[in-house]
């Protein structure tokens, strides 16, 4: 079994990451660009869904990911294809920010795939998922601050358009 994880911390509340995890449009803006999700049954995310998903590096093959449970606090998705086991994405306050949990476990039944996985592909999706936690918290708490020559941080200024 391949067990892969990763956690970020965001400056915002459960209720804005739950948004950014299971609304479609947002989940787009964050979601790794080697990744296809395409719907089979119901919509994305919501409980007993099932879309495909497809990488873009193994020539889109691909397994299926039905979201088994899901409430206020966490997704838990089952998988099957060329790769079986379960995705949880989970999230919770600590203080004024919010933790986001993203836990893979995995196995992969073709022995020729077995040895990519094994080999490069456990690298690029750590990465991946690294990556992917990074722009779901840049995407919703903005940029980090730049700080300015004379240690001073620069302030951000808010435009209102007409």
């Amino acid at each position: 079994m391949i067990v892969q994880e990763e956690w970020v911390s965001i400056n915002t509340t459960p209720d804005v990451v739950e948004r950014y995890l299971t609304e479609p449009a947002l989940l787009e803006r964050w979601r790794s660009p080697l990744v296809v999700l395409q719907p089979l049954e119901g919509e994305l995310m919501t409980l007993g869904s099932v879309h495909k998903l497809r990488l873009k590096s193994l020539a889109l093959a691909g397994a299926e990911y039905a979201v088994a449970e899901r409430d206020s606090g966490h997704i838990l998705l089952t998988i099957s294809g060329l790769w079986r086991g379960q995705e949880l994405w989970r999230w919770f306050a600590d203080g004024p920010r919010t933790v986001v949990q993203n836990r893979v476990e995995y196995e992969v039944p073709d022995p020729s795939l077995r040895v990519f996985v094994v080999g490069i592909g456990r690298l690029l999706a750590e990465l991946d998922m690294r990556i992917q936690l990074e722009r779901l918290r840049q995407l919703i708490e903005g940029p980090p601050a730049r700080t300015l020559a004379d240690g001073r941080t620069a302030q951000r200024i808010a435009i209102e358009q007409e």
